[in-house]
């Protein structure tokens, strides 16, 4: 499934699509799992953010993917900021890490939107 925002594109496993959502807001992604919708937990897998600044310090929470540059001269830089936790539930934690753990994908499919 691909997901195309105003910066950016990148695709979502298709064996992803009854575990993850998504949520955009503003100049941000977020991954959500599904299943986490009425324990009241906010089920966040990661929020890509598209800034036009590199963080100079990020936590340990957060992660640069990638820089785009566009033909107009402009600079986007990219970033994985992930679920901290109390995240997920207890009884989808295991999915949460399984998931995590393949987000490389995700990240390695982002592609500047002209």
């Amino acid at each position: 499934m691909q997901i195309i925002t105003e910066y950016y594109s990148f695709e979502l496993p298709e064996r992803w699509r009854d575990l993850v959502g998504v949520v955009k807001k503003s100049r941000r992604v977020d991954l959500v799992l599904l299943w986490e919708e009425d324990t009241g937990c906010s089920g966040l897998l990661a929020s890509l953010k598209c800034l036009k600044r590199r963080i100079s310090r990020p936590d340990e929470y957060t992660e640069f993917l990638c820089k785009l540059s566009y033909e107009s001269g402009e600079d986007r830089y990219i970033y994985a900021a992930y679920g901290r936790e109390g995240a997920v539930s207890e009884e989808n934690e295991d999915l949460y890490w399984r998931l995590r753990d393949q987000l490389w994908m995700v990240f390695e499919s982002i592609r500047k939107v002209e």
